[in-house]
């Protein structure tokens, strides 16, 4: 029988997926419940992710803490742009060459520094661990992670030996229709997807609902995509937030498409948009 980890941890992104699975776990649906939950908030979170965490924590019997890198992902993508500007803060914004117009992507590395590094900090702070400290030999966490069974290709192992990743939504044979169904006759708020205000791997649906809706903060990425252009010292092509590679402020949404590429299954460590 494999040992019993020291502590289960829920990943909470307060999308759909991982919020449903919070509620399941706090009815018991996969045995034992987790022991906290964990929020990181990377300081560029939209107006409804936060007014969904608000109200989870009422619903939950277990803890939920939200911890963060300390710094705001807008503020350090901010502060790396211009020729004084080092280091880049690794978001997947769109490239186009100004000469070629060749077109490509950036390295998506904000989800491990702003998500998956604050969270296992702060589950070694549960333990009672101090930072820098050597994980007991012998013994884990068990991390819940609420990838759907239409994203299984996220699924990927911790890097860090002490942590041992579940996916209980796989266990259930759920995909994200499941999980949205599964709020059909009960009183509960429905999540909607979780991602940082000005995210490249926003469709257009959602693009079009945040500038009808949420004028503040499509306005809010909008400033960003405006100052991310001419990128820096390090990044000689042009950048975008959105995948045209035309100014966010100019960009048709195209909403009758509804089988558009969901570039969030592009996401290499499974935790951001659930």
């Amino acid at each position: 029988m494999d040992k019993e980890p020291l502590i289960r941890i829920l990943s909470l992104g307060a999308g759909v997926q991982s919020s449903t699975m919070a509620l399941m776990a706090d009815q018991g649906a996969f045995g034992v419940k987790p022991d906290a939950a964990i929020f990181a908030d990377t300081g560029w979170e939209p107006e409804p992710v936060i007014e969904h965490l608000e109200w989870l924590k009422t619903q939950l019997s277990y803890p939920v803490y939200i911890t963060g890198k300390g710094t705001s992902i807008r503020d350090d993508i901010l502060n790396a742009m211009g020729e004084n500007g080092n280091r880049f803060a690794s978001a997947p914004f769109f490239t186009k060459n100004p000469d070629s117009k060749k077109k490509g992507m950036l390295r998506r590395q904000c989800t491990r520094e702003y998500k998956i590094t604050p969270i296992a900090a702060k589950t070694r702070r549960l333990v009672g661990l101090k930072k820098y400290a050597r994980f007991p030999k012998g013994e884990h966490v068990e991390m819940w992670i609420g990838i759907s069974t239409d994203e299984i290709q996220r699924m990927k192992p911790s890097r860090d030996w002490w942590q041992k990743n579940r996916w209980p939504l796989i266990e259930k044979n759920m995909s994200r229709d499941d999980c949205l169904k599964w709020y059909e006759g009960k009183d509960l708020k429905k999540p909607a997807k979780s991602a940082c205000i000005g995210c490249p791997f926003h469709d257009d649906h959602f693009w079009h609902d945040m500038k009808t809706n949420r004028p503040d903060e499509f306005e809010n990425a909008c400033e960003i995509d405006d100052v991310i252009r001419k990128g820096n010292k390090k990044v000689k092509d042009n950048l975008y937030i959105h995948r045209s590679c035309v100014p966010l402020r100019e960009a048709e949404f195209n909403i009758k498409d509804k089988d558009q590429l969901d570039l969030f299954n592009n996401e290499c460590e499974g935790m951001c948009g659930v």
